[in-house]
């Protein structure tokens, strides 16, 4: 049984999420699973989570390794480490968390809860690894100095064996996630990391440079990072510089901040950076491995290149892919049980893979004792890296995998309840007759797992492959759902709806493969729990920002017809500040018995809703869309009017009301439809504006 220390606690809890900690204590005493909890918050979730063990799951720890946990918290990686190490040492100044640590994990019988201040306890042993997970960047908060952040990780590195070695995960100060428009993780406030955090010593993240030359001053010559994705609280995916490519990168990720913004697609950025070569600056964390020369020497070969692991399942399906190089080069990749249930599940794998039909072209793995399966390395490009965004390859792609697909069809052979497990239908053709059917049927048949080569067509992983006879078009679309999840940039050179149509699913089907696809995804394999905690990405529009402050200046103009039209040369321009949407202007006109016509444009470059009037004349919209309760809506960047007066006056005063916010939004939204759908689709979405504008 696990040992719970308080020799150095002297009553004092400074970190805390406060009373929900008293309720984590209860789901772990209860021994209710996550999902069993029936809570939703975001504290819950962070420290029972079992996605948070994903950041070290995969990690080639020594054998009979000892650890120092550092800032333990309520124990999330701690059970991991009790598995995977010989003696694992936690550290945490709160009782109520080190609480919650003990009651999760008593089990363990190399564990040792150590509740106070690190500063103030003596350990009679040095430790092969040093833990610092989501711990180094409050150094400034608990450490005195002119430099809290360089002492505290001396300090650590003091733990260590001669060869030992720190592991840091830790925010990116320059991650591209606070670019995008997500808050600072730990001030919850917008580009403060990225500001360097002005006037807040209590906390502090670190670029990759300013990391490597933080160790350079504290003697540890030896790091290597890994890049976990989509972060370090919950990654699913462990990148290194190696395997880190725009095909492989920007997976989309769930929100879990109600202030999260979308500037711009984080994932297509992500993969424009890739590209460029600069992406391993700009991850939104670290995973920092750090040390000694020595201790560098033993780490020095490339060892793991890449994992993903796959918790958030139901724990019979719970496995890891881990691609790892030999020091001769030899690459191989991994598949491992992350459960004692999901032992059963690999072997299952392997044998369908082993007995798979000459259609299916199957890699075959070997099994190990451990209940693993190696496979060799394909060094090819997949079909999806090979698909380029233009609309005959995209086509070409989804042609060939289809060929693939029917080389398993079947007549008259049909399995309702094997159906409605996966799929939760009996029915397995909504349209009877309107595609073949196939089996063996693989599942995840996606363009990834696709290898092309001289010989033919190599497909990796069977984990999906079920003898229950599948449609064909289901497979299909969901390739095709795959494909643009991963490559938006897709979306607006064949939109997928369009692609979809052209192979003969109808958005009908479509919806019923939703169906059968969130079933097999929520029930069946039970994975995406994170799903239920998530909140919606807020994608506010930089050109209302740009109006929708409470002191905004912009341009008015008034036009002066003197028998030559309207001209440039014979306009007034004056500068208006729009208090809260309030408008005033006013125009002061020379000769004007010379004046024949006057137009006026309130504003420049934006889209507006203008509630307008003038005591000198009448005001009718040139180019107005539709008139509102709020009045003229002009969706074009170059609003206008014509005043009408009996006799043009010196002096010509406007006032009223503009709004921008939302009519700009959609202006821009039709923009982007036409150049990607086409103008019927624009027209569509315009007249849907216009009525909503008119209610």
């Amino acid at each position: 049984m696990a040992q719970l220390s308080t020799e150095y606690y002297r009553g004092n809890d400074q970190y805390s999420d406060g009373e929900i900690e008293d309720r984590i204590l209860q789901i772990v005493q209860e021994e209710k699973s996550l999902d069993a909890s029936g809570d939703r918050s975001f504290p819950v979730l962070y420290h029972l989570s079992q996605v948070r063990e994903n950041i070290l799951s995969w990690y080639d720890f020594r054998k009979g390794a000892s650890v120092l946990e550092i800032g333990a918290g309520p124990g999330a990686i701690t059970g991991l480490l009790c598995r995977k190490c010989a003696k694992v040492t936690s550290v945490e100044l709160s009782m109520r968390r080190s609480r919650i640590n003990y009651e999760r994990n008593r089990a363990y019988e190399n564990l040792t809860i150590m509740v106070g201040n690190l500063n103030d306890m003596i350990f009679e042993e040095r430790f092969d690894y040093c833990i610092l997970n989501g711990v180094f960047e409050y150094a400034g908060s608990f450490t005195e100095g002119e430099d809290p952040y360089g002492d505290f990780l001396k300090r650590c590195a003091g733990y260590l064996k001669e060869d030992g070695l720190l592991l840091i995960a830790i925010e990116n100060r320059l991650g591209l996630k606070y670019f995008a428009g997500a808050p600072e993780d730990h001030t919850d406030q917008y580009m403060e990391g990225l500001k360097d955090y002005p006037d807040n010593p209590a906390v502090h993240t670190f670029s990759k440079k300013e990391w490597e030359k933080l160790c350079d001053r504290c003697g540890l010559p030896w790091r290597k990072f890994y890049y976990p994705y989509p972060d370090y609280k919950f990654p699913n995916e462990i990148f290194t510089k190696e395997t880190l490519r725009a095909d492989s990168f920007g997976k989309n990720a769930w929100n879990f901040n109600p202030r999260r913004l979308e500037l711009f697609s984080e994932q297509e950025m992500g993969q424009t950076l890739c590209r460029e070569g600069v992406m391993e600056c700009f991850m939104n964390s670290f995973l920092i491995e750090a040390g000694s020369l020595r201790a560098g020497e033993e780490r020095a070969r490339p060892g793991i290149l890449y994992a993903k692991v796959n918790s958030d399942r139901a724990p019979r399906f719970r496995i890891q892919t881990v691609i790892c190089q030999a020091p001769d080069g030899r690459k191989t990749v991994t598949k491992s049980p992350l459960t004692k249930e999901a032992r059963a599940h690999l072997r299952k794998m392997h044998d369908r893979e082993r007995n798979a039909q000459a259609g299916c072209f199957l890699l075959q793995g070997e099994l190990q004792e451990d209940g693993s399966c190696v496979y060799p390395f394909l060094s090819g490009k997949s079909l999806e890296e090979m698909i380029l965004p233009d609309a005959s390859s995209i086509r070409s792609a989804c042609s060939r995998l289809r060929e693939m697909i029917l080389v398993n069809e079947v007549k008259d052979k049909v399995d309702p309840e094997g159906f409605a497990r996966l799929f939760g239908s009996s029915c397995p053709d909504p349209e009877p007759g309107a595609c073949p059917m196939v089996s063996p049927a693989n599942i995840d048949l996606i363009f990834d797992n696709v290898f092309p080569g001289p010989g033919g067509d190599l497909v990796i992983d069977g984990e999906w492959i079920t003898d229950t006879p599948v449609p064909a078009d289901f497979l299909v679309w969901r390739s095709v759902n795959e494909l643009y999840a991963s490559r938006r940039e897709m979306e607006r050179v064949l939109p997928r709806e369009k692609l979809l149509e052209e192979l003969g699913i109808s958005p009908a089907r479509a919806q019923i493969f939703w169906k059968w696809a969130t079933h097999f995804e929520k029930e069946y394999v039970r994975g995406n729990s994170l799903a239920a905690f998530a909140v919606p990405v807020r994608r506010p529009d930089l050109g209302d920002l740009q109006w929708s402050g409470q002191d905004v200046r912009l341009t008015a103009s008034l036009y002066q017809d003197r028998g030559k039209g309207f001209h440039e040369e014979d306009a007034l321009h004056v500068d208006v500040v729009l208090d809260n949407g309030r408008y005033d202007v006013t125009f002061e006109l020379k000769n004007p018995d010379q004046i024949r016509a006057l137009r006026f444009d309130p504003l420049e470059g934006c889209a507006c809703v203008c509630d307008l009037h003038s005591e000198e004349g009448i005001l009718k919209p040139v180019n107005a869309s539709a008139k509102t309760r709020g009045g003229d809506a002009f969706l074009t960047m170059d609003p206008a009017y014509r005043v009408f007066c009996r006799q043009i006056p010196a002096k010509i005063r406007i006032t009223g009301v503009v709004r921008t916010k939302g009519i700009h939004w959609a202006f821009n939204k039709s923009q982007e439809l036409l150049s990607r759908s086409g103008r019927n689709v624009a027209r569509s979405f315009w007249r849907r504006a216009k009525e909503h504008l008119r209610r």
